[in-house]
């Protein structure tokens, strides 16, 4: 659709680099589109076509049919081999042997080892910033603690006179944190907008990531609240154990 609009692409005709290649090659099939060759994961995906290894097109300067014989050179063969039969790689060096003793084939590899060694930089980002943000949650997490039983701390007294007055240990807990998640909804205001924003950067580092993720956001949001809820909840627990008198004596 991109060259030929509505029309049908098989039969039609191209060719590279100069007009009076335009003839040269015959589109014979056509394949979804995929990542090839390319060297920044973020850009999309270049326009393509492959020809059979045994078609030799004849160009008319020295220098192009350089680089089209250069082309018929054999740097990697894919095979495609479902269940991942044992024994795989002797199969293959003995197939190669056999088809020519000259060829030299350094190493047979799994296609998930290649993808892992082009995608070695983007999964140490990734890995880096999940023991981040891991490492941010938990400190939230402490510092939140030590904020509320601090605050507890301070408010003994006026714990002391809503016990007094009938005030039961639920109420008391339901008080404390709903101070605590207070305090985390008001980052969150702050937090989901800078998140965006941070998320719009990594977008443009790493291959496949959405600076927009509800599910991702929602799931922040829910593993925040729930350290919010773990690290809040003993002092709440504390403050509902107080003793109504030692309350109120306390200064």
């Amino acid at each position: 659709m991109r060259f030929f609009g509505k029309e049908n692409p098989i039969g039609q005709h191209f060719g590279v680099d100069k007009r009076k290649y335009a003839g040269m090659f015959e589109i014979v099939g056509v394949a979804a589109d995929m990542r090839y060759v390319t060297y920044k994961m973020k850009d999309p995906p270049r326009p393509m076509f492959f020809v059979a290894e045994a078609q030799v097109p004849h160009f008319d300067t020295p220098e192009e049919q350089t680089g089209e014989s250069a082309s018929h050179y054999l740097r990697n063969l894919v095979i495609w081999a479902p269940g991942n039969p044992p024994n795989l790689e002797t199969q293959v060096r003995r197939i190669m042997e056999d088809i020519n003793p000259n060829l030299v084939l350094y190493t047979v590899d799994p296609y998930q080892h290649l993808l892992d060694a082009s995608f070695a930089q983007q999964n140490m980002i990734a890995t880096l910033t999940l023991l981040f943000g891991g490492l941010a949650l938990v400190l939230a997490a402490i510092g939140l603690y030590g904020v509320t039983a601090y605050t507890v701390e301070q408010r003994t007294n006026e714990i002391g006179v809503r016990m007094a007055l009938g005030a039961d240990r639920g109420t008391v807990i339901a008080m404390v944190l709903r101070g605590a998640f207070w305090q985390v909804g008001i980052g969150l205001l702050l937090g989901i907008p800078a998140a965006l924003g941070a998320g719009k950067l990594i977008a443009d580092q790493l291959y496949g990531v959405n600076p927009w993720d509800p599910v991702m956001l929602a799931g922040a949001t829910v593993g925040l609240a729930l350290a919010t809820l773990v690290a809040a909840l003993i002092p709440a627990q504390r403050a509902a154990r107080l003793d109504p008198v030692q309350a109120l004596r306390a200064e």
